[in-house]
């Protein structure tokens, strides 16, 4: 028991002391209550007038991107929506092309876009290889950096964290994105630039540089299925 109760509170300090994200990505205390990354609820309809006009050539219509190499959005975390809204919209988060889709809109039309695309429904990929699958299960439950918690004990099966992560208040690691049913080519693109330091945070970049080049692909085949 003491050897449990030790184990998490180190992992609690890792976390707390390394996954801090950059404060431009941050909802403005006062326009949000506390600072923090709770966001209020949007209006779904705003937000899929929005993404009709501004995102579905990319990421389909309800979310579900049918190209490969752009993220599905439905039932995504809202929170880690828009807390990744607003670090493209700041520059944290570099890439011309949402610049360019995310000008001219508000907070509140991100709000509005993170609510319409949490409550559509995800559409899990077919599983393309099993036993790839399976490899990438076993590392995904069992398998984090040297002192790090393996990737479920943040991202369970419906994208939050496990309890002890209430201890440090979601303001310390930013909103944990929901993983299941993501293509696999995407997730593993993300993977290579959290290893590679492309993609900086804390954690992650620590996580997936202790992880293969195969290792890293088995993961994202699993997490691209049902959870």
């Amino acid at each position: 028991m003491n050897r449990i109760a030790t184990a998490s509170i180190s992992i609690v300090a890792m976390l707390a002391a390394s996954a801090v994200p950059p404060a431009e990505a941050q909802p403005m205390p006062g326009q949000y209550g506390a600072p923090s990354y709770s966001v209020p609820r949007g209006d779904v309809a705003a937000g899929r007038k929005l993404a009709g006009a501004k995102c579905a050539s990319c990421h389909g219509p309800g979310g579900n991107s049918p190209m490969t190499q752009y993220p599905k959005l439905a039932g995504q975390n809202p929170a880690y929506l828009y807390s990744q809204l607003l670090a493209f919209k700041t520059g944290v988060r570099p890439s011309p092309v949402m610049v360019q889709a995310l000008a001219g809109l508000s907070r509140a039309d991100m709000t509005d876009l993170a609510q319409f695309y949490s409550e559509q429904a995800m559409r899990p990929d077919q599983l393309t290889n099993r036993d790839l699958a399976s490899i990438g299960e076993r590392i995904f439950f069992s398998r984090g950096a040297a002192g790090a918690p393996p990737c479920a004990t943040c991202h369970t099966a419906n994208g939050g964290g496990m309890p002890m992560m209430g201890m440090m208040g979601r303001g310390s690691v930013g909103p944990v994105p929901n993983l299941y049913g993501q293509h696999a080519a995407y997730s593993l693109a993300q993977l290579n630039r959290y290893a590679s330091g492309a993609r900086p945070d804390g954690v992650m970049n620590r996580i997936a540089a202790t992880l293969s080049e195969s290792e890293r692909k088995a993961v994202a085949e699993y997490l691209s299925g049902p959870p």
